[in-house]
C-alpha cells in the first residue's frame, strides 16, 4: 500500500527520492524552470505563473515521477485554497486596542507636549511684561549743559530696546549704555522695551540742555 500522502511537499519530495532525483535532474527532463519546481513544492504562489501554466507544469511532472496527475492537480488546488484563505481570514481587529502609532505621529505629539511645557514654564520670557529700569537719567526731568548724555540702564537681553526708534544693543548682563547727543532746549527722549510675544513698556525721560 502506498503511503497517504498529507500534503504536496510531501508527496514530491518522497516521489523525487524514489527516482533518486533532485529539483535540478527533474527540470533537465521535464522542461520545467527549476526555480518554478522549487516555488510548486513549497506553494509559493506569488513566483509562479498563472494556473494554467502550472497545471500544465503538474502534468510534466506526474509523467516523469509516475505521479497520478489528477491526484497531483487536486492536492495543489486544495492547499493553494487553504493558503489564499489563511491570507485573508484574519480574526477582526479590536477596536479597543491601542493603533500603531507611525513616527510623524509620535514626533509631533512629543513636539507638542515639548512646546506645552515651554510655555507653561517660560510663560514669563515669551509673555511677560518687560522690566525697563532707566539708570541715567534717574529722574523724568532733568537740565544739563553738556550737549552730550549716556543714556544706560538695565533690561533682559531676551527683550527688545528703542530709544526714539533706534534699536539699543543689550549685554548678556542685561545692560545697556548709549550716548545721546542733546539739540539746545528741550530734549524728549523715549524708551520703549517689548518682548517676544508680550506687552510693551514705554518711559518717557526730557532732558533740557542749557550751554553754557
Amino acid at each position: 500500500m502506498e503511503p497517504v500522502h498529507k500534503d504536496l511537499k510531501t508527496l514530491l519530495a518522497d516521489a523525487l527520492q524514489l527516482k533518486d532525483a533532485n529539483h535540478s535532474k527533474l527540470s533537465q527532463l521535464t522542461g520545467i524552470p527549476e526555480r518554478y519546481l522549487w516555488a510548486i513544492q513549497n506553494l509559493e504562489i506569488d513566483k509562479l505563473p498563472p494556473a494554467p501554466y502550472v497545471r500544465g507544469y503538474l502534468k510534466k511532472i506526474s509523467e516523469v515521477l509516475n505521479i497520478n496527475h489528477d491526484e497531483l492537480w487536486e492536492l495543489y488546488k486544495k492547499e493553494f485554497e487553504l493558503k489564499q484563505s489563511g491570507e485573508y481570514d484574519k480574526l477582526p481587529t479590536n477596536r479597543f486596542a491601542i493603533k500603531h502609532l507611525s513616527r510623524k505621529i509620535r514626533f509631533l505629539i512629543l513636539l507638542g507636549i515639548f512646546l506645552l511645557l515651554y510655555l507653561i514654564f517660560g510663560w514669563g520670557r515669551l509673555m511677560g511684561k518687560p522690566n525697563l529700569i532707566i539708570a541715567n537719567p534717574a529722574e523724568s526731568i532733568i537740565t544739563t549743559g553738556s550737549n552730550l548724555i549716556v543714556l544706560s540702564g538695565g533690561l533682559n537681553q531676551r527683550d527688545k530696546l528703542l530709544i526714539n526708534g533706534e534699536e539699543i544693543f543689550i549685554s548678556r548682563e542685561g545692560k545697556f549704555a548709549n550716548d545721546f547727543a542733546l539739540q539746545p532746549g528741550l530734549n524728549t527722549v523715549e524708551f520703549k522695551a517689548k518682548r517676544l510675544l508680550g506687552k510693551e513698556v514705554t518711559i518717557i525721560k526730557q532732558i533740557i540742555y542749557q550751554p553754557q
